[in-house]
C-alpha cells in the first residue's frame, strides 16, 4: 500500500489501473520546497528546477511487463567543483524508460517468484506488488544517476591542489615497470 511507503522529497503517486493502452501523459514539476529537499538528499548546494514529461502506457499481453513509463527529464543543478569547491551550474536532459510488471500470484495468493530475462541495453524492469507507484521517486533516482559525479570547472588545472589533471589521451595504458635489479644496481653505486 502507498500508506506503507516512506514519503520522499518528490512524491508523485499514480494508480496504474487508470492507465490505458492509448496512454496517459503527465508533466511533473518540482516546487521550491521539493527542490530544496532534493538538494539536501543529494548533498549538493541547490536543485534549481526539475521537470519531467511522463508517458504511461498499458502494454499488451505479448509484451514483457504490464506498464511502460517513458520519461524525458530536464533539471538544473548547482554542484561544487571537486578541485576548487566553487559552484558549477549543471544542466541535465535525460530520457529513460521503465517497465512495470505485476508480481504474479499462485495458489492461495502465495507469492510466486518471477523470473525475468533482460538485456542491459533494454529498459529497466520493476516488479511491483501494488497498482500504485511513486513516479517521483523514480525521477529522483534517475536524477541522482544523471548527475556528474565529479563536477569540475573548465578552468581548474589541478595546480590548486598541487597536482596536474591529465586528459584521457595522456594516460598510458602500459604500466611503468622498474626492474628491481636495476634499482639495486643504482643503490650499489651510491654507497
Amino acid at each position: 500500500m502507498v500508506k506503507d511507503m516512506i514519503e520522499n522529497e518528490f512524491s508523485r503517486i499514480i494508480n496504474l489501473e487508470l492507465i490505458t493502452k492509448a496512454g496517459t501523459n503527465i508533466e511533473y514539476v518540482a516546487n521550491d520546497q521539493e527542490c530544496e529537499n532534493l538538494a539536501k538528499r543529494f548533498s549538493i548546494p541547490k536543485v534549481v528546477a526539475v521537470n519531467a514529461d511522463c508517458q504511461f502506457r498499458k502494454l499488451s499481453q505479448k509484451d514483457v511487463g504490464d506498464y511502460r513509463l517513458s520519461v524525458h527529464m530536464k533539471a538544473e543543478l548547482i554542484q561544487r567543483c571537486v578541485v576548487t569547491l566553487d559552484d558549477i551550474n549543471e544542466s541535465i536532459d535525460e530520457k529513460f524508460f521503465i517497465i512495470f510488471q505485476n508480481q504474479t500470484k499462485g495458489k492461495n495468493d502465495a507469492d510466486v517468484p518471477v523470473a525475468i530475462d533482460f538485456d542491459a541495453r533494454e529498459e529497466d524492469i520493476e516488479v511491483i506488488n501494488d497498482k500504485e507507484i511513486d513516479v517521483g521517486e523514480y525521477i529522483a533516482e534517475y536524477l541522482s544517476l544523471s548527475m556528474n559525479l565529479y563536477p569540475r570547472q573548465a578552468t581548474a588545472t589541478g595546480s590548486e591542489l598541487g597536482h596536474k589533471i591529465i586528459a584521457e589521451d595522456e594516460v598510458s595504458l602500459e604500466p611503468e615497470t622498474k626492474n628491481p635489479f636495476n634499482v639495486l644496481k643504482d643503490l650499489k653505486h651510491k654507497t
